[in-house]
């Protein structure tokens, strides 16, 4: 009799175990294909959202685009040798590189980074000055879609893959 219960809780935790596994495979392929559905999407998206900019805002864009890349690349010049090891150290999180390299920032680069969020902020100012209220409803409605159909990590994700994607172009 005790042989018979041991072998029908092994067979339930078999059956429990494969279910466990299909549902996670499931969910897994779920999110896979909401994530490429997604990235799909938004490329559609930012074409449309770019055809609606006149011709002045694209290129204020493009503007902006490169001026940040070139903040950034100024920025990377500037670390000095234990800066450029904490950077290039890939045993540490993102997290640990950023908190690593604010410490270590002299008062040079703290400026940079001030400065540089700044152009940024005045920049993004300049641009809202020049979109009409329908772009705006646009953009707007377009950012709550993406809040609403993807998690906070996930839309950073997404917003890191697309700048790779602008950089390579």
């Amino acid at each position: 009799m005790k042989s018979i219960k041991i072998m029908l809780l092994v067979v339930f935790l078999f059956l429990f175990g494969i279910s466990t596994i299909e549902a996670q495979q499931e969910k897994q392929n779920q999110q896979q294909n909401k994530s490429q559905n997604l990235h799909k999407n938004q490329g559609m998206d930012n074409a449309a959202l770019l055809e609606n900019l006149s011709e002045q805002q694209k290129e204020m864009i493009h503007e902006q685009r490169e001026i940040i890349k070139q903040h950034r690349e100024l920025f990377k010049k500037s670390f000095n040798e234990e800066q450029l090891a904490i950077f290039e150290n890939t045993a540490l999180s993102k997290q640990e590189k950023h908190d690593a390299l604010m410490l270590s920032l002299t008062k040079g680069q703290k400026a940079m980074l001030v400065d540089h969020k700044a152009s940024v902020q005045e920049s993004k100012q300049q641009f809202k000055n020049t979109i009409t209220s329908e772009q705006r409803q646009q953009i707007s409605s377009r950012m709550q879609t993406n809040k609403e159909t993807q998690g906070v990590n996930e839309l950073r994700e997404t917003m890191k893959e697309n700048r790779k994607r602008r950089g390579k172009n």
